[in-house]
């Protein structure tokens, strides 16, 4: 799991971002996402002022257009990694919180930092990476709605979630406004989005 040193919970809920004591490798990591990400839509951005219009000139603005958009959409991800998006419910807290671990306890996630306000839902980032790294959902509870961010580390760089963030709010929704009487059967494994949330 990510380790953000000296967390502070309430005032992380009151500003609706995470604020805790950041490294100076947290800010070069910061810093070399964004690198990266402009990297890739600098040579689009002169790629599409370079195009003469021709027969082939759709696939060119496609293939132009889709690096740009893609760099653009990373960069977001990771300026507003630290922002918490809020789900509001009806329902009582604690039911809250107990839907939420038992969505946790259904999909496998380790479940860590339980406090009062605080749930961490953790599950491994990729088969296929050197080490034990996880992509975390953290969970803010408030009175009347959750605060909620997704981060990821690795190896080297902490890329931002890109798509199973939106899954994940989808999955959120859909607990927090069902009834005593109905169970969690949200279908985060299967199909279509079990692509993305591996991202």
């Amino acid at each position: 799991m990510r380790i953000l040193k000296n967390l502070d919970i309430e005032e992380s809920i009151a500003s609706k971002k995470l604020i805790f004591e950041e490294s100076w490798w947290d800010k070069f990591d910061t810093f070399t996402n964004y690198f990266m990400f402009v990297i890739l839509m600098v040579p689009a951005i002169f790629g599409l002022g370079d195009i003469k219009p021709s027969a082939n000139s759709e696939f060119e603005y496609l293939f132009y257009i889709c690096p740009f958009i893609f760099g653009l959409y990373a960069f977001y991800c990771k300026f507003t990694e630290k922002n918490l998006k809020e789900i509001k419910f009806t329902i009582h807290k604690e039911d809250a919180k107990q839907r939420i671990l038992e969505y946790g306890k259904k999909y496998d996630y380790r479940i860590s930092k339980i406090s009062n306000n605080l749930i961490f839902l953790n599950e491994p980032t990729s088969g296929y990476s050197l080490g034990n790294y996880e992509k975390t959902i953290m969970i803010f509870f408030k009175d009347e709605s959750i605060l909620y961010t997704l981060i990821k580390e690795s190896a080297r760089l902490n890329v931002p979630v890109l798509f199973s963030q939106h899954i994940v709010r989808i999955d959120l929704k859909k607990i927090l406004k069902k009834t005593n009487k109905q169970t969690i059967n949200t279908n985060k494994r299967s199909g279509f989005s079990s692509f993305f949330l591996k991202d």
